[in-house]
């Protein structure tokens, strides 16, 4: 955000997980072998990185110890309370969110989801999808073209990740790969219907995906064209579906 600490600032002592990526090798003979990837080879890491090449592959993450850093109050910068708000908070409008909202939430009812608009009080999040009770809540206070792309993002989470139903132990683990997949999804389907949320969604994009490696994300990408393709096409259904109805429904003299 191009802020720097003021003079003398003193941080929270904090403890930061590192985590250490290792890699599955699999030789001609179908053996494997597991390696950290900071031992990888040049060509190691350039077969890693190439995605139609599965001889190094991503295997998992492990805790392997904890480092000191520090954290500071907002205060303790030379940003101002209102530069802060409009970043996380951009003033995001357009006049025809409104009526793509409306179509929007009679499609995701006819998939089994109710939403409803909150008053979510101290709470950062913007909105959430419950898919235990089949809801999917958005923060009320929001502009019509910021409640419109969290609608579409609560939408991904819940068509594209409906096996969190009862594992949520399984987001948190996961939960930068969840959080990438729903915001890119409501990055397609905004683009594709015409609304400008771009600034948003890149730098909410980069605050969840920046850890993550080329294939983690490579593996992200045919949940997020396939169901970004079937939300344009359900909400283009009903959309298309309404007109007709409304052109039927008008007397001509």
């Amino acid at each position: 955000m191009g802020c720097h600490l003021n003079k003398n600032s003193k941080g929270i002592k904090i403890l930061i997980p590192n985590m250490l990526t290792f890699v599955k090798i699999s030789d001609k003979d179908g053996n494997n072998t597991i390696k950290p990837f900071y031992s990888l080879t040049e060509d190691e890491k350039k077969a890693y990185r190439d995605k139609n090449n599965n001889d190094v592959t991503f295997n998992n993450q492990k805790l392997v110890g904890f480092s000191i850093g520090h954290v500071f109050d907002m205060k303790d910068t030379n940003l101002s309370m209102d530069q802060i708000n409009q970043e996380l908070n951009p003033n995001m409008d357009d006049d025809r969110a409104k009526d793509i909202i409306d179509t929007f939430i009679k499609t995701i009812y006819k998939d089994g989801f109710k939403v409803e608009f909150k008053d979510l009080g101290h709470d950062t999040a913007k909105g959430y999808c419950d898919h235990a009770h089949k809801k999917i809540i958005v923060r009320k206070s929001l502009s019509n073209l910021m409640q419109m792309k969290v609608l579409i993002h609560e939408y991904g989470h819940a068509l594209a990740h409906k096996h969190l139903e009862n594992n949520n132990m399984e987001y948190q683990q996961h939960r930068n790969k969840y959080e990438t997949e729903a915001e890119s999804i409501a990055y397609v389907v905004s683009k594709y219907l015409g609304m400008q949320t771009t600034d948003y969604s890149l730098d909410y994009l980069y605050s969840w995906s920046k850890e993550k490696d080329f294939k983690e994300i490579d593996d992200s990408l045919g949940t997020i064209v396939n169901y970004s393709k079937r939300i344009i096409k359900n909400f283009e259904k009903l959309s298309n579906r309404e007109l007709d109805f409304n052109n039927k429904s008008t007397l001509k003299i």
